[in-house]
């Protein structure tokens, strides 16, 4: 049964003031066990907690918890969500003893299972102009690319603080807003599984935007590339997420063409800083393209520019790919 609308805004809100509280909490936990890291875009070198993951990961157990006593939640925003957990502890695995780069990409597969499993999705892509295709065969095992895609994208975004936090942000708000267009409605218990992404994530940037508190580490950037991929499915937006996903894209294509299948720990960095925090691009030919070293390439600049630089493409680029998908969808061919 679907909740008010004023019952959603008040989960909402509670859900984002949870996230804020726990993701303090874990910071402080972190920082006392000696859990932490240089940030290295920062000229003093600060000492920061180094597991955003970890934050994120409680804030959903949480939110899960009051939410399926409040609203009766179906399998659909359970199983996503324990999905993205899933990614989260790897992710931290990760974080703890530096998983190889083959052995990720096999295991980030793995979320993607209790999904695909249990059938929790609809094998019939919508293409704006031209209609839904049928992929029963074929769509499981791109559900299951999908994750693996996303996990690592976004976790090869990872770089300055709030990047990949905001980015995701405004993802979801067009995946939202796309709802409004033609297309096919989305998956029951949608709107909750994006209600409840937003309003923990919401609640976890103060931590971690510029300057942060506290890195996402891989835990974080895994965690929320799943999501990525949970909104993909559920939504039944897969063509309109190519298009707003094409930044991260292309950056691990970039990142993938220069330097191979490499763990973003064993590659060299693709910037460097200098004097009074401002970011120049490392020039030397073993250090990957991504969108970052191209942006500081046209002119040099301070880390809190260049995350607003970036998240203004992503704003850009998500506008476009509505205004085309809106465009496609009304056309008869």
């Amino acid at each position: 049964m679907p909740m008010s609308g004023l019952n959603l805004i008040v989960l909402a809100v509670t859900t984002a003031l949870t996230s804020y509280v726990l993701s303090r909490t874990v910071y402080r936990l972190e920082k006392k066990l000696g859990f932490t890291t240089i940030d290295l875009h920062k000229p003093e070198k600060n000492v920061v907690a180094r597991s955003g993951g970890l934050a994120i990961m409680a804030a959903l157990v949480l939110a899960l918890s009051y939410w399926s006593v409040l609203s009766k939640l179906n399998s659909v925003v359970i199983v996503y969500t324990f999905s993205a957990i899933l990614a989260g502890l790897i992710g931290f695995i990760d974080d703890v003893v530096h998983l190889g780069v083959r052995l990720k990409l096999l295991l980030f597969c793995l979320p993607a299972l209790p999904p695909v499993l249990l059938h929790l999705y609809e094998p019939y892509p919508y293409i704006p102009g031209i209609g839904h295709l049928r992929l029963t065969l074929l769509y499981p095992l791109g559900a299951i690319a999908a994750y693996d895609i996303m996990a690592n994208a976004f976790n090869m975004s990872d770089t300055h603080n709030g990047l990949i936090v905001s980015t995701f942000l405004v993802f979801a708000t067009s995946i939202l807003l796309s709802t409004a267009l033609p297309g096919p409605d989305p998956i029951e218990g949608f709107e909750t599984l994006l209600t409840i992404f937003l309003s923990v994530l919401l609640g976890y940037l103060p931590l971690n935007m510029y300057p942060a508190k506290m890195l996402n580490g891989n835990s974080g950037s895994h965690l929320i590339g799943s999501l990525a991929a949970a909104l993909i499915l559920t939504s039944r937006r897969e063509f309109l997420s190519l298009m707003l996903l094409v930044p991260q894209i292309l950056n691990g294509y970039f990142i993938l063409f220069t330097t191979g299948l490499k763990s973003k720990e064993y590659i060299e960095r693709p910037t460097k800083l200098k004097s009074g925090g401002i970011i120049a691009p490392n020039c030397s030919p073993k250090s990957p393209i991504t969108l970052v070293k191209l942006f500081v390439i046209e002119r040099e600049m301070s880390e809190r520019e260049l995350v607003k630089k970036y998240v203004a493409l992503q704003v850009v680029t998500s506008a476009i790919s509505l205004l085309l998908y809106w465009a496609l969808a009304i056309v008869k061919f």
